[in-house]
């Protein structure tokens, strides 16, 4: 992986390498921000209809009842990504070691800690179009050619499934507008289709160890952490 000259070198504040390759990632990681998620306030906590939703995707580990989120230990995980995490024949398949301790991270762990089920789901096969007019009800038939639509459109149950997937499932720095990922994201939650979402988090912090950009933030923190702790309390 190609370093950028431009980031300049960072103290390692005692962090823990397992393997000395893993200091050259260093510089960029600890810049990168944590997406923190956001704690759904006593009123969102009281919408039935939402919690129903967010209950029945197994999904309220990731929106309420988060423990303690520490950067470091997050960025540590991260910067000590083996390169061979994928590879079934490898001693440290799916496994990271940091701080001493090894820890088991893969889509079947998260979805365990979640309580959802760990069996394999197909892929959604839905045309971003056909997702748009869910949303939107009927308002927007087809979704902007420049793969953005402004939330003034969606339905008031996507409204509010928005604000939580925004902060908590699909971080991004554009709330002005609604990519094409994250609607697809509430579709599923608000229609309650099948999906693994502890593969999506998976790959998503996977990312991390294939990119040297400084901009990409670290999403899933909080549940990051709690799955931690919850091999090494």
């Amino acid at each position: 992986m190609k370093i950028p000259a431009s980031v300049p070198e960072t103290p390692t504040y005692n962090i823990s390498f397992h393997h000395g390759a893993n200091t050259l990632k260093w510089k960029y990681i600890c810049q990168r921000r944590l997406a923190l998620e956001r704690e759904l306030g006593k009123n969102a906590l009281e919408c039935e209809q939402i919690m129903e939703l967010i209950n029945e995707a197994k999904l309220r580990r990731s929106v309420s009842s988060f423990c303690n989120c520490y950067e470091m230990l997050v960025k540590e995980f991260i910067v000590n990504i083996p390169k061979d995490y994928d590879n079934p024949l490898s001693s440290e398949y799916m496994k990271v070691f940091f701080r001493g301790k090894c820890a088991e991270f893969s889509s079947e762990i998260i979805n365990r800690f979640l309580g959802r089920s760990e069996e394999e789901h197909v892929e959604v096969e839905i045309t971003d179009n056909d997702i748009c007019k869910e949303i939107t009800a009927n308002q927007v038939k087809k979704w902007p050619v420049k793969g953005k639509l402004a939330p003034s459109k969606l339905s008031v149950k996507y409204v509010v499934l928005h604000k939580i997937g925004d902060a908590n499932w699909v971080p991004t720095n554009h709330i002005s507008t609604i990519a094409t990922r994250l609607g697809r994201f509430i579709y599923i939650v608000e229609t309650k289709t099948n999906f693994n979402f502890g593969s999506y988090v998976f790959e998503q912090t996977m990312k991390h160890d294939q990119t040297s950009s400084i901009k990409m933030p670290i999403a899933f923190p909080s549940l990051i952490c709690a799955i931690f702790q919850n091999q090494h309390p």
